[in-house]
């Protein structure tokens, strides 16, 4: 059982990272390209990504319950860059306010994840610059549409996630067993869901 759950949770942390990647790549991507094109790209896809991100947080407060401080230990400014880069980006990009302002919300999320990423490693602070460039990399595939390339871009978006999460020892952290059996009835429909949820919005916002 804590088998699934961690399966499921590192779907969906992987699923956020390759596809919500992209958009926060066209954010950082924005004073070199034409803006209106750029977003207009990105648009239909954007709020399926962050469902992503969304059922990830979902699972890791239901199946994960200790895991959350384990993971805010020590890190609770990051995590505070990370929220307000996303509040930032979401709002910026839904209200087509400012470039700039898409720009520094795109720029503190994926800052603010590889700062994250490098506390989990226990890695130089300079190392959070490898998120940005990633980042960046992803959505210049995107935008060119280089599909044969987007695979390769969106395994190196992912690649992090169980570089860093396998450092965690997750034993103890999870829910009693009889939760997480409880859970399982949830678990298995978990990803089907976000999918047609996701795909359900990007055809609702291309019309």
């Amino acid at each position: 059982m804590e088998t699934l759950w961690l399966v499921v949770l590192g779907t969906l942390a992987t699923g956020y990272f390759t596809l919500a990647g992209f958009d926060y790549g066209t954010g950082l991507l924005l004073p070199f390209r034409r803006r209106d094109e750029a977003l207009s790209r990105m648009t239909p896809f954007f709020l399926g990504n962050e469902v992503w991100l969304v059922a990830a947080v979902g699972v890791l407060l239901a199946a994960f319950p200790r895991l959350e401080g384990e993971l805010l230990s020590g890190s609770h400014s990051v995590f505070t860059l990370l929220l307000a880069g996303l509040v930032l980006f979401m709002a910026a990009v839904q209200l087509r306010l400012w470039w700039w302002l898409v720009f520094t919300g795109a720029l503190m999320v994926s800052v603010g994840w590889g700062l994250f990423l490098a506390h989990l490693l226990d890695a130089p602070p300079f190392v959070a610059l490898v998120m940005p460039v990633l980042f960046a990399v992803h959505g210049w595939v995107f935008q060119n549409r280089r599909w044969a390339l987007f695979p390769v871009s969106a395994a190196l978006c992912a690649l992090p996630i169980p570089l860093a999460f396998g450092t965690i020892d997750v034993s103890g952290l999870m829910a009693h067993p009889a939760t997480l059996t409880l859970l399982a009835w949830v678990a298995i429909p978990v990803i089907p869901l976000v999918v047609v949820l996701q795909w359900s919005i990007v055809a609702i916002s291309s019309r």
